[in-house]
């Protein structure tokens, strides 16, 4: 129940299917996964269990499943999107209707007939409202189950063929016809279970949402729904229990909720609003107490109108809650405390835990990459907010200088500015731009000396983008290699360092700010890739602010490193694999998906692992497919990896925890997940061993991936990679009781 905005294409390969199998997968898949999106979810659990319910009823499940069969043939003859079709995206609004007609009309051959035209009407009302609903950035939700109901309603008098349903009322009977007296033990067992009155209405509002106003439908959907979401589950409570609750404050008609059971619109509303469009959190949930008196008034106010019409309000005040609220929530300036999902993988739990492991692997990155304006390793004599003129609308700026084992900036005597190890060294461009300015000229100070009228000295101003611009200081004079208008690239050398204005010895003035004049504030900006040193230790920084007295380097590239996870469309690779003796080959190659996102496919088991290569690193973003694969081991093996080699130094990342850690192992953690998150996958890259720092032949990997939890859940994946001859030549990764090697054949 979503609109087409918030699907994200995936490459799917069919290679060697025939056309019968293909088509057989489609409308297979069409069909149970339609059962799924009645609740939002892409889960064959939950589908089976929802289509079980629907059939408890026999006539309404064969009249909805009849009506989802239409329509996906409907669609695939017209040509729509076959994605669409296989994912339940066009029958679900046609399985409702479906079972709306077996649940309200009598069996007949007419009836039949009718469903067939019903179905295709209802799957043009889909296409048709999910395009203006597009155009709103809003889904489509069940609205055109609402439209094709309503034109049946308002028909129905004028045919007499249509004959309302009796079934119901002599309900031992008919379970006798279905099941024998079998049947009817297993009913009446269930009847006579005295539940609570709020629990009773809580199962049959479920139940209602597919028409089977009975707790035997409500309780198999809730076994569903908890297998699928603990989130979910946790949203049905708290929205169907604070809708009631005010409603009963009201001294509301509670017939509408204990005989219509409509009181089902809360808890479609809860999970929509609570985990699904939005990431759940505390205000996620507090947002459903908040819209339940909402809903509550939407109900009573439709009863009334829509009762003149002779028309059911069914799942409108549902639908109208969460438009209002999306909409709603589209104008804000900042998404703070309530965030919308923007990479839909419908279920709370993976659009959560997605989203906390992006927050802490690129919270911090930028679009634009500012890297620092030299060679080598320098440090940082005075950072952000520095004590000498580093102050309030300046702050933002570095100064650094080059310093020797005994922390000094200069070969003694130290009197003249060629002793001092930073003077007339090059000085690069951070990143690509334009040279729009150049203050040339001024001559370097002698040493302890200051140039107070001309304070920036030699200067350069690089515009990356709008309002973007770098600045570099303190230049010796007549050195500069470009000019004015002139496009630089990243890495290429601008001038030499000097001592020119308010510099009483040699050193490097940087800093970021939004426009391009000389005297300009500068702004709070992050230095990218860069490399410095903690506790003597090498470290990779993606993103962040080196402070005074770090040690900070460009990470410089290790060409044997780039090329071997230089994995470009096309490239094929083939693994000679042994898993605990057993051999095999598995044959991958690489693609580019439509977004222009490269991706790693694997032919024997159809898995995919989506990855980003920026020139400095590699590392993969999404993994798909069999878990016992050997792609999911390399995506867990070499999750992130620097292009640059330093002894000893260790590259830190965390995995989405749905990709390393099985439902059965996080159930308590998603319980908790809104408020709280208990479990942790950690992943640690060791730069082991290297033949050759100038030309090397041969680089030994090793990493570790640690999964923890405070309720004493440990696990742990090892690997060692070995590169030679600009490839991955073999690795061997550790998993439990398995040992997987698998060596590299190059296509």
């Amino acid at each position: 129940m979503f609109d087409i905005f918030f699907i994200i294409p995936i490459t799917i390969k069919t290679l060697g299917k025939s056309n019968i199998k293909y088509h057989f997968k489609l409308h297979g898949n069409g069909l149970i996964n339609s059962y799924s999106q009645l609740f939002l979810a892409d889960s064959y659990w939950l589908a089976s269990f929802v289509f079980i319910a629907s059939f408890i009823d026999v006539y309404v499940g064969l009249y909805g499943l009849l009506s989802v069969v239409l329509t996906n043939i409907f669609a695939q003859v017209l040509n729509y999107n076959q994605t669409n079709i296989s994912k339940g995206y066009y029958g679900f609004n046609s399985l409702l209707v479906g079972l709306f007609i077996g649940y309200t009309f009598q069996p007949s051959w007419q009836l039949f007939i009718l469903v067939g035209f019903i179905s295709f009407i209802t799957f043009v009302l889909t296409i048709v409202i999910a395009g203006l609903q597009a155009n709103k950035k809003l889904p489509y939700l069940s609205l055109p189950f609402l439209f094709a109901v309503w034109l049946i309603q308002l028909a129905t008098p004028h045919f007499a063929t249509l004959i309302n349903n009796d079934r119901g009322i002599f309900v031992y009977n008919e379970m006798l016809k279905l099941g024998g007296t079998e049947m009817v033990k297993v009913y009446h067992f269930y009847d006579n279970i005295e539940l609570p009155r709020l629990l009773d209405v809580y199962l049959k509002s479920l139940g209602a949402i597919i028409f089977q106003y009975n707790i035997i439908a409500g309780t198999l959907i809730v076994i569903g729904l908890l297998i699928f979401s603990r989130i979910a589950f946790l949203l049905s409570i708290v929205g169907f229990f604070s809708g009631y609750f005010f409603y009963t404050m009201l001294q509301g008609d509670v017939n509408m909720l204990n005989y219509t059971y409509i009181g089902f619109n809360f808890i479609l509303a809860a999970i929509a609003i609570g985990g699904y469009f939005l990431l759940a959190n505390s205000y996620s949930f507090l947002l459903v107490i908040v819209a339940a008196p909402i809903i509550s008034l939407i109900i009573a106010a439709s009863a009334s109108v829509f009762g003149l019409l002779g028309l059911s309000v069914l799942s409108l005040p549902f639908n109208l809650m969460v438009i209002m609220v999306l909409y709603f929530l589209f104008y804000r300036v900042k998404a703070d405390k309530l965030k919308l999902t923007q990479v839909q993988l419908f279920s709370p739990e993976k659009n959560l835990y997605r989203y906390l492991n992006e927050t802490e692997r690129f919270n911090d990155e930028v679009y634009f990459k500012i890297g620092l304006p030299y060679y080598g390793e320098w440090v940082i004599s005075q950072g952000h907010n520095g004590e000498i003129t580093h102050r309030n609308e300046y702050q933002y700026a570095w100064d650094f200088v080059i310093k020797d084992d005994e922390l000094k900036t200069f070969r003694l005597p130290g009197t003249n500015l060629e002793d001092y190890y930073c003077y007339a060294l090059p000085i690069l461009a951070p990143a690509d731009g334009y040279v729009v300015d150049i203050i040339d000229g001024i001559d370097d100070n002698l040493i302890g000396d200051v140039n107070l009228q001309q304070n920036w000295g030699n200067t350069i101003i690089i515009k990356h983008a709008e309002q973007l611009y770098s600045k570099i200081s303190h230049i010796k004079k007549d050195s500069f290699k470009v000019a004015i208008n002139e496009y630089v690239y990243k890495g290429q050398m601008l001038a030499n360092n000097g001592s020119s204005g308010r510099s009483p010895e040699p050193h490097i003035h940087f800093q970021m700010q939004s426009t391009a004049v000389i005297a300009a504030t500068t702004i709070h900006y992050p230095l990218s890739n860069y490399i410095t040193k903690i506790d003597g230790k090498y470290v990779f920084k993606t993103s962040g602010i080196p402070k005074e007295n770090d040690v900070v380097a460009n990470a410089s590239i290790n060409n044997l490193l780039k090329n071997a996870f230089h994995l470009i469309p096309g490239k094929k690779i083939n693994w000679l694999t042994d898993i605990n003796g057993k051999n095999s080959v598995v044959k991958w190659e690489v693609f580019t998906d439509i977004n222009n996102v490269s991706y790693i496919y694997c032919y024997e088991t159809k898995s995919l692992a989506w990855f980003v290569n920026d020139g400095t690193k590699f590392y993969f973003t999404t993994f798909e497919g069999n878990k016992n694969s050997l792609l999911y081991y390399f995506y867990c093996s070499v999750h992130k990896v620097l292009f640059s080699y330093y002894q000893d130094m260790v590259i830190e990342d965390s995995l989405p925890i749905y990709d390393v850690i099985k439902p059965l192992n996080r159930i308590f953690n998603d319980f908790l997940l809104p408020f709280t998150n208990t479990l942790k996958a950690q992943y640690l890259l060791n730069y082991v061993s290297i033949d050759d720092y100038l030309y090397p032949r041969n680089i030994l990997l090793s990493s570790q991936v640690n999964l923890k939890s405070i309720f004493s859940f440990n696990k742990t994946i090892k690997a060692n990679f070995t590169l030679s001859e600009g490839n991955i030549q073999s690795f061997v990764v550790t998993i439990n009781n398995k040992i997987v090697k698998a060596t590299c054949e190059i296509v």
